[in-house]
């Protein structure tokens, strides 16, 4: 588990002040009140996220990449004219404001018609989750996405794997806004987050879930936090 810096140094109690009480609750709550306890908890909390943001990461990258290419591929076979994200009428309201919004800002970028994948890149984690729900299985899944996960073993069966990507991005998503907005997620089961993400990246590309392994922190910051309880125990 992340150290503290010595106690002597700092005052804990003005610490967890300007963190807050409110927020550090949970974390004073597991420690029963112990502030140098708590604060250390917080710490490691702190390194876990990034750990897993970091692999959160990862897998966006390779996921949109992977859904962008099926994409291709159905506008290329379907004679469309325009890029898969300009058919307005494949999106629902929520995907077709994210997709203006990333147009938007990546014109101002490029400071004119923007190239494809800058449009791409600017297409946020939640735009790629909400195309996993079940609304997009005809006009999506099964003519183009489900083949954006050629390691799925259910291959065959479009409605299958677009439950099972859809499951999986799901709880990621959630996983990933609490990241962002700094809350406590000490009490998931982090283990089984991080199997779920490998597992999805495995679907699109075996050697994208070797290399996240490879280069993974959070089952070494997980351990950490074993290491520190049986120590202490």
């Amino acid at each position: 588990m992340t150290s503290a810096p010595q106690q002597s140094a700092y005052g804990l109690d003005v610490v967890v002040e300007r963190l807050t009480v409110e927020r550090m609750g949970p974390y004073l709550d597991s420690a029963a009140g112990d502030l140098a306890a708590a604060l250390r908890l917080y710490d490691w909390n702190s390194a876990v996220a990034g750990a897993i943001h970091a692999d959160l990461g990862r897998l966006e990258v390779v996921f949109r990449n992977a859904v962008d290419r099926a994409l291709k591929d159905l506008a290329a076979a379907s004679g469309w004219k325009q890029p898969w994200f300009a058919q307005e009428l494949l999106f629902r309201e929520r995907q077709r404001d994210a997709i203006d919004t990333a147009v938007q800002r990546a014109s101002r970028r490029r400071r004119g018609s923007p190239a494809h994948g800058a449009v791409i890149s600017e297409l946020g984690f939640g735009f790629w989750r909400f195309i996993c729900v079940p609304a997009y299985l005809t006009a999506l899944w099964v003519p183009a996405l489900a083949s954006a996960f050629p390691c799925h073993p259910a291959q065959g069966d479009p409605r299958r794997i677009r439950a099972d990507v859809e499951h999986r991005m799901e709880g990621l998503h959630l996983l990933r806004n609490r990241i962002a907005h700094h809350e406590p997620i000490f009490r998931r089961n982090l283990r089984r987050d991080h199997a779920q993400l490998l597992e999805l990246i495995g679907w699109m590309c075996a050697d994208c879930q070797t290399w996240v392994v490879a280069v993974s922190r959070t089952l070494n910051t997980i351990a950490e936090r074993d290491r520190r309880a049986s120590a202490d125990s």
